[in-house]
């Protein structure tokens, strides 16, 4: 019943206003794959995306059943991350022998920040999460018998693993070689080891021509003091919380009691189970820190989760420790709950939401406009059209010298605040690029008409009283000003967005 509880609870967590928040930069990719059919999507994903097409297959079919608003295709990642808490359960009971210890690794799973987190974006993150952890039980049963059964599921599970992010590898290379160290004399190892490395095979040359498009350069052009550092207290409370500074350093504290616990406390089954399960995650985590540093990142890790929180688990469950355990589990679950709320109620602490921005400028053409009219939008010193066309379907790049028929130019800019434009991969002002709007704008044949502010966003509207005739050459322009610890998501340089919107 308890784990029934609790999958519940985390369900209502990861599904509570699902799509209150809009889609950011990289959930827009997403959407816009998915929207084309199965073979122009399967032909885009080497040239957009830096990870494996199996999600994206998924989500296709899931699009075209529950549609493509954010809370339908957010709810997808949703389902996986709420199933990932009964399959989490099923790894420790395997690892562990304690009850009390694999409760609150249900408990830890259910409430994670930085799982709901991941649970509420139209990525493949959580899909990683659950197959990880499907290896980490087919891993356990067959470390006890590599019976042929034990081993097809646990070669089952990494193939879809890795076939969901290339990241799944930190899970499955150290179980694969703790496997081979245990049973080196199986021929049923062999044969598993030998069908994960046939998949891994399969996905070398999209893994190839996807590392060609320099996708992924922005994480290596980054500080890796900065992104190792972050990841502690990514793991712990999430992304983003109110008292920072205060949850984050009791997290430790919680983290480095169950240490103690763990190697005062603990004997036997759960000891060993919780040592194997805390050798993976570090054996995953210096893979991922060493090799793979230039596409090391907080989220990658998302793999090695599960085994690391079994190691907190088994330290927190010990016998011997059950008050102060218990105290250690509930602070850690109401800081998780507090951080989730924190993100729920907090805008800054949520993805950037272009959809308020759409309908602030409102569907083209407006009342009165004839449909051969068009509009200009021109987004400041932030080159990319996505996630803006998600919500204004007619949007184009502008390719041609001249515009004919245009009524309404609308700029629209990240307006500076504390933060903003920082290196990061969540929070409200993620990787944007600050700039202010002029109180006005000279273009030939147009006035200014409205000045609004959308939550970070500010939009000038110009307006024209005739269809007019507009050179590209006059449009306003980036000043190109020099913007301290931005790191662009692309190898793109620094420029507006210059888009028509035009039947």
């Amino acid at each position: 019943m308890a784990i029934v509880l609790l999958t519940a609870f985390g369900a209502f967590l990861r599904f509570f206003e699902i799509g209150h928040q809009g889609f950011w930069y990289d959930e827009s990719y997403t959407v816009f794959l998915v929207k084309h059919g199965p073979g122009t999507m399967l032909g885009l994903i080497p040239q957009l995306e830096s990870t494996p097409p199996l999600y994206y297959c998924i989500a296709w079919v899931w699009a075209r059943i529950f549609g493509f608003s954010p809370a339908a295709l957010k709810s997808l990642s949703a389902v996986f991350g709420t199933l990932t808490i009964p399959v989490a359960y099923a790894a420790a009971r395997k690892l562990l022998e304690s009850r009390r210890a694999v409760m609150v690794l249900t408990a830890l799973t259910a409430t994670s920040p930085l799982l709901v987190w991941y649970s509420q974006e139209t990525r493949a993150y959580a899909l990683l999460v659950l197959l990880s952890a499907c290896t980490l039980v087919a891993f356990a049963y067959a470390l006890e018998n590599p019976r042929p059964r034990t081993l097809a599921l646990w070669w089952l599970s990494c193939g879809l693993a890795l076939t969901t992010h290339y990241y799944a590898v930190i899970a499955v290379v150290p179980e694969g070689a703790w496997l081979l160290y245990r049973h080196r004399r199986s021929r049923g190892v062999y044969a598993a080891l030998a069908g994960v490395a046939a998949v891994g095979g399969a996905l070398t040359p999209l893994a190839l021509a996807q590392i060609a498009t320099r996708n992924n350069n922005w994480i290596a052009n980054s500080s890796y003091l900065l992104r190792l550092r972050q990841v502690p207290a990514l793991f712990l409370i999430g992304p983003e919380t109110h008292l920072r500074i205060l949850v984050k350093f009791l997290s430790f504290g919680v983290f480095a009691l169950a240490v103690v616990l763990l190697f005062w406390q603990v004997r036997g089954r759960d000891r060993r189970g919780a040592l194997i399960a805390g050798g993976l995650a570090l054996a995953g985590f210096l893979l991922s820190a060493g090799p793979g540093y230039n596409t090391f990142l907080g989220r990658n890790l998302l793999p090695i989760w599960v085994p690391g929180a079994i190691f907190v688990a088994a330290g927190l469950g010990a016998a011997r420790a059950r008050r102060v355990g218990l105290a250690a589990t509930v602070l850690m679950c109401a800081i998780g709950v507090t951080a989730v709320i924190s993100v729920d109620t907090t805008y800054a602490f949520q993805r950037p939401n272009w959809a308020p921005v759409a309908r602030a400028l409102g569907p083209w053409p407006a009342p009165g406009q004839s449909a051969a009219d068009g509009r200009i939008v021109i987004v400041q010193d932030n080159p990319g059209i996505l996630p803006l066309d998600i919500y204004l379907r007619d949007l184009n790049f502008i390719k041609t010298p001249v515009l004919h028929r245009v009524t309404e130019l609308d700029v629209i800019a990240a307006l500076p605040h504390p933060g903003l434009g920082g290196f990061c991969w969540w929070g409200s002002e993620c990787n944007l690029v600050p700039s202010r709007l002029n109180r006005r704008y000279v273009i030939p044949g147009f006035h200014v008409v409205a000045r609004k502010r959308i939550h970070d966003f500010g939009i000038l509207e110009l307006r024209s009283v005739r269809p007019v005739t507009v050179l590209r050459s006059d449009l306003p322009v980036a000043r190109h000003r020099r913007h301290r610890h931005l790191v662009a998501t692309s190898h793109s340089p620094l420029q507006d967005a210059q888009l028509i919107e035009q039947a």
